[in-house]
This record gives structure tokens, C-alpha cells and sequence, in this order.
């Protein structure tokens, strides 16, 4: 049997099955050609993944050295704070003893610049002698009154 001038069928099929070869090893030529990018795009992928991994494990270290050392920082600022407490009310005790100190100079400064009553005999161990402050202690002691209350308002 002979199909277009003479050729037989079997030739005709061979030709026909060699055209068909030719575009399978053509398909798989650009097939291989797209695998090798796609794994060249995955090894670039592999390394994105390790340097990311990686990257995170500094990340966890950072943090967990920031948390040490806010921890410490937090409790040495604690301390410092009720330390700071703690001399606020020592100042705060001495501050007030010393109005209270201040007070006190202060009337007996007033009373000593007042002239003083005449004294009424006493009856007792004293024989009725009562000493009188000198001017010039009253003086002193009015002195000091006013530069420790000035001092106090100073340190206001």
C-alpha cells in the first residue's frame, strides 16, 4: 500500500513519529531550562530562609538581654527611689523640728526685747531670787532667732 506517490505507510509514520520526537525534546529542552531557574530561585530562597532564621535569633537574644537589663535598672532604680524616700522624710522631720526650734527661739527672743515684769518674790527653795536676763543676752538671743528663721525661709 502506498500513499502519496509511492511512500509507503510505515515510512510515513516513522517521519511522522520523528516530527513528534523532535517536539518532545524541544518541550523538555525549555522544560529543563525553567526547573533550573526554579531551583536556582530556590536556593536563593534557602538562603533568604537561613539569613531570616538567623536574623531572629539575634533578635531573640537582643531581646531577652534588653529584659535582663531593664530588670536590673528597674531595681536599681527602686532602691534608689525609696532611698530618696527615705531622706525626704528624715528632711522633711528635721525641717519641721526646726520651725518647731525656730518658733520657740523666736518667742523667747520677743519676750526678751519686752521689758521684763518685775519679778514677784517667790516662795520656795530660791528665797524668792529670780535672775534677770541681761540686755545683752536678750540681744544675742533675738540675733539668732532672726538668722535661723531667715535661714529656714531660705530653705524653703
Amino acid at each position: 500500500m502506498t500513499v502519496l506517490s509511492g511512500l509507503p505507510i510505515s515510512i510515513l509514520l516513522e517521519v511522522i513519529v520523528c516530527v513528534f520526537l523532535g517536539a518532545t525534546i524541544t518541550y523538555c529542552a525549555m522544560l529543563d531550562r525553567r526547573l533550573r531557574a526554579m531551583r536556582s530561585g530556590q536556593d536563593g530562597l534557602r538562603e533568604l530562609v537561613g539569613e531570616l532564621n538567623a536574623a531572629t535569633t539575634r533578635a531573640v537574644s537582643a531581646i531577652d538581654a534588653l529584659k535582663q537589663a531593664s530588670a536590673a535598672t528597674g531595681q536599681e532604680l527602686e532602691g534608689r527611689v525609696n532611698e530618696a524616700r527615705a531622706l525626704a522624710d528624715d528632711l522633711s522631720l528635721m525641717v519641721d523640728s526646726g520651725e518647731r526650734i525656730a518658733e520657740r527661739i523666736g518667742r523667747i527672743a520677743t519676750a526678751a526685747e519686752r521689758p521684763a515684769p518685775t519679778p514677784q518674790p517667790a516662795a520656795g527653795p530660791r528665797n524668792g531670787i529670780v535672775p534677770k536676763p541681761s540686755g545683752r543676752d536678750a540681744a544675742v538671743a533675738a540675733r539668732a532667732a532672726n538668722q535661723l528663721l531667715e535661714a529656714l525661709k531660705k530653705a524653703r
